[in-house]
């Protein structure tokens, strides 16, 4: 059993990591688009006193983008806010257990989110920004894609809590919240 979860892991490891230095880039890379068209569209505001029509949207839409590809990244690095409290103060199985149950609510509801923001995404295929060019469809999609990357992150802690069940020496996530060691 042992075997077969870690096979199971090391295949969403290897992938979680190329999908999150991919992530990475892209947020770093949406983040200074971002800095660029703000900083210019003030200075064409206040100093040349003509505003840049699709700025505030066009700043959005990379917002949106870079919420939904820099959130697996936070994640996997336990960089959201948590309330960590009561599960820190479990240790072994209940531990793992625990890890267990909210990997399986993070899972359940990032499935939510990608079949609702695929509905979503269908319905705004037709719609067209307004200041610039593009079928809102492409700043809809990043939701069920973001979702997708999270789920996979919350499967790879899914299969680590489910090794810490079978012995918790052997669980990667600890309950001081580190992580022993990534494959």
């Amino acid at each position: 059993m042992l075997a077969l979860i870690d096979r199971l892991e090391a295949g969403v490891v290897a992938f979680n990591r190329a999908v999150a230095f991919f992530l990475e880039w892209l947020s770093i890379g949406l983040l200074a688009v971002l800095t660029v068209i703000v900083v210019a569209s003030v200075f064409w505001r206040y100093v040349l006193n003509d505003a840049i029509s699709w700025s505030e949207e066009v700043s959005k839409f990379l917002m949106v983008w870079m919420t939904f590809a820099a959130a697996p990244i936070g994640l996997k690095k336990g960089a959201h806010v948590a309330v960590e409290m009561g599960i820190n103060l479990t240790k072994g199985r209940l531990h793992q257990f625990l890890l267990l149950l909210i990997s399986l609510a993070i899972i359940a509801l990032m499935y939510v989110f990608m079949a609702e923001g695929w509905f979503l995404t269908q319905n705004a295929r037709i719609q067209r920004a307004f200041t610039v060019d593009v079928s809102i469809f492409w700043v809809y999609v990043s939701m069920p894609v973001g979702s997708f990357f999270v789920a996979t992150v919350a499967l790879e802690f899914l299969l680590d809590a489910v090794r810490g069940l079978i012995d918790p020496a052997l669980a990667r996530r600890q309950p001081s919240g580190q992580i022993l060691s990534t494959q």
